[in-house]
């Protein structure tokens, strides 16, 4: 009888263990098991960390940046940053999307019950991870083809993502044909921002339409922007004294008008270096709203091609 009872005691507590063993962490749970879950409508993609596991078929959403981007492959999210619903070119479309804040509320997030997280960096990753299945795509680290690619794949939206890719590059062709002989060969262009206290000069990977510059239209950038800027960083901190060596032929203009910066550029433009550029002295320089060129989703994108073309056909 005390053998039976020892043997029986003994297989309750193995039990027990295995138990225990199996059980997760919140955010194991939150990440996935590849056995588990395999059956339940998971699969694994790729983010800029590596694999990792996704619902196959998300229904809730909250993405910190990339609502023009989940908007174009028919995917309206559940919740997302204040910046991103100020889009000049999406606020028709995004009615129904909370906003969590200028950066992420962990409690607004959780109440959203999402089933899929899009986050845009690692800070915000380490904390979001813990609340749902996460993905990072850091922003500013890719050019807007690439993140679409990158969602159409985790999302299961090849298809839309490569649909307007086609229509894009359609579009870019013939913006491309419009302005044929408006810019020469071997001239160059830039974008330049200028704020209170400082001078950016901007590449293909961040918004103020670098990409269909760039990319779309196929302008040169000069040397110094194509060294360091383009296909690297999204952005070059320049001095007043640098501005003649990232200035190009043509110059694409905004103005971060906060804290004093219209003013600054009022100072810039009177100051003799300004004046002594080429594009200064060949009318080619040309204002663009930061309002509107300060998003770099498909939408803004299509959006921005056209004002860009305009401005360079003088309309």
């Amino acid at each position: 009888m005390k053998k039976s009872l020892f043997v029986f005691c003994a297989l309750l507590l193995m039990s027990f263990l295995v138990a225990c063993g199996n059980q997760k962490s919140p955010s194991e749970n939150a990440q996935g098991d590849s056995q588990t879950e395999g059956n339940g409508g998971m699969r694994t993609v790729t983010d800029d960390l590596g694999k990792v596991k996704v619902p196959s078929h998300p229904k809730r959403i909250v993405s910190m940046y990339y609502v023009g981007h989940l908007l174009t492959l028919g995917i309206k999210p559940v919740g997302t940053l204040s910046s991103e619903l100020d889009n000049p070119f999406i606020k028709d479309k995004v009615k129904g999307i909370e906003d969590i804040g200028s950066t992420p509320s962990l409690e607004k997030v959780v109440d959203l019950d999402p089933d899929l997280i899009i986050a845009s960096d690692k800070e915000s990753y380490d904390k979001l991870k813990k609340i749902a299945p996460t993905v990072l795509i850091e922003y500013g680290k890719h050019n807007v083809v690439d993140e679409m690619k990158m969602l159409g794949k985790i999302l299961g939206k090849e298809k839309q993502s490569d649909q307007w890719l086609a229509d894009f590059n359609a579009k870019g062709q013939k913006a491309k044909d419009d302005l044929k002989g408006v810019v020469g060969p071997n001239d160059t262009v830039s974008i330049i921002e200028i704020w209170s206290n400082k001078i950016y000069v901007y590449g293909n990977k961040w918004g103020r339409g670098g990409y269909n510059l760039y990319n779309v239209l196929g302008f040169k950038p000069p040397q110094l922007v194509k060294e360091n800027v383009i296909d690297n960083k999204p952005y070059m901190e320049v001095s007043l004294e640098t501005l003649p060596k990232v200035a190009g032929d043509y110059i694409f203009l905004s103005v971060y008008s906060a804290d004093g910066g219209d003013k600054r550029a009022d100072e810039i433009k009177k100051s003799d270096i300004w004046k002594s550029l080429p594009a200064v002295k060949k009318g080619h320089v040309y204002n663009i709203n930061l309002d509107q060129f300060f998003y770099f989703d498909p939408i803004s994108l299509e959006k921005q091609l056209e004002i860009q073309e305009k401005l360079l056909l003088g309309k």
